[in-house]
């Protein structure tokens, strides 16, 4: 039966467990719905030969998936008695159930049997030919319609119902409602970072402008940069949790892509970043005494180093998301993140030039 539904209900066994009443007032609201365009796509067990009169067309298989029948029904179910009867089939009796008929014609009850294989059958008869024929139909169609030069994809044909700006405003809301919702990851990042930065301030409380200060002001910048493996470990988990959700539920049922996914969370955690940055300039940067080293440009190198502090915060939040992105466990990513910016730790700024290196010998 055709259909310009661009919805497709499925629905598994509506009539289980229902007495007839109840039953019958299901099947007819499937069929007011179907009778105005909504495709239906539904299993049934064991319906009485009144439902299964209902439906427009069939698809029984056998044991292991095998095809046996795919078509109309018919009034009283006639098209479809008449090709079991057709190719082998006992006749079916007058007041006889068509549903248990088919099933008793291929042996699929108990005490019947059947030496016709019903698979062969329905691959060499022409109602399966004419079946592959409009399949090909359709897909030639469909084929014609996309290559279409200049021409606007129809909407059913998309891989993904909604657009992708659409796709990105609602995932992106969900996840900033999903972070707002779980406070103890924000408590713990503004602990982390708020602690960790008035430590280090303190320790180095007041450094003046000697070598011997000068030397803890860098210090106090390397050790700050020791945050990034814990700002790491808080991000990777929630991202797994999230990757799984969607790997499982979202991807199968093509609601949103990866890119969308992947976009999402990386923008979700800059305005928090962001925030963390602020936090740590101001409890980090001047209870040091950084700003004593500014000279009469306070204000710039200030903001300067506030930049940069930013920075930091921005690049480690997407370089978590980087890693986390080709690695199924946040242990696997934590680990490689860490050695990864261990490195830029140890080669930033150092690295040996050519004239300095030792020449080899001849």
């Amino acid at each position: 039966m055709p259909t310009d539904s661009e919805l497709l209900l499925f629905l598994d066994e509506p009539t289980s467990g229902l007495d007839s009443q109840t039953s019958w007032s299901i099947i007819q609201l499937l069929q007011k719905l179907a009778d105005h365009g909504q495709a239906i796509l539904c299993t049934i067990h064991q319906p009485s030969a009144q439902l299964f009169s209902q439906f427009n067309r069939l698809l029984l298989l056998a044991k292991g998936g095998k095809q046996i029948y795919f078509g109309e029904v018919g009034r009283n179910s006639e098209i479809l008695v008449s090709y079991f009867e057709r190719n082998g089939a006992r006749p079916c009796g007058k007041n006889e159930n068509p549903a248990e008929y088919m099933l008793s014609a291929i042996g699929a009850t108990p005490g019947s049997t059947s030496n016709v294989d019903w698979n062969k059958v329905w691959l060499e008869s022409p109602e399966n030919e004419a079946v592959v024929t409009e399949l090909a139909c359709l897909k030639q169609g469909m084929s014609n319609k996309d290559s279409t030069v200049g021409a606007t994809p129809d909407r059913r044909h998309r891989e993904f119902a909604a657009p992708f700006w659409a796709q990105m405003r609602e995932v992106l809301r969900r996840v900033f409602q999903q972070w707002w919702r779980t406070p103890s990851y924000i408590w713990s990042k503004i602990a982390l970072c708020v602690g960790s930065s008035l430590f280090i301030g303190f320790s180095f409380f007041n450094a003046g402008t000697s070598i011997q200060s000068l030397q803890n002001q860098l210090f106090s910048i390397f050790m700050l940069f020791a945050v990034f493996g814990q700002l790491v470990q808080q991000i990777m988990p929630h991202f797994v949790i999230q990757r799984d959700l969607y790997e499982v539920r979202e991807r199968p049922a093509k609601i949103y892509s990866w890119k969308v996914f992947m976009l999402s969370n990386i923008i979700v955690e800059l305005p928090w970043n962001s925030l963390m940055a602020v936090f740590i300039y101001f409890c980090w940067y001047y209870p040091i005494g950084f700003y004593k080293n500014a000279g009469d440009a306070v204000n710039s190198r200030g903001f300067l180093m506030f930049l940069l502090t930013w920075t930091f915060l921005l690049f480690t939040s997407t370089f978590t998301h980087l890693i986390i992105s080709f690695n199924s466990t946040a242990e696997n990513g934590g680990s490689i993140s860490n050695l990864l910016f261990s490195m830029c730790l140890i080669f930033c700024g150092v690295l040996a030039t050519e004239q300095a290196m030792p020449g080899m010998l001849a």
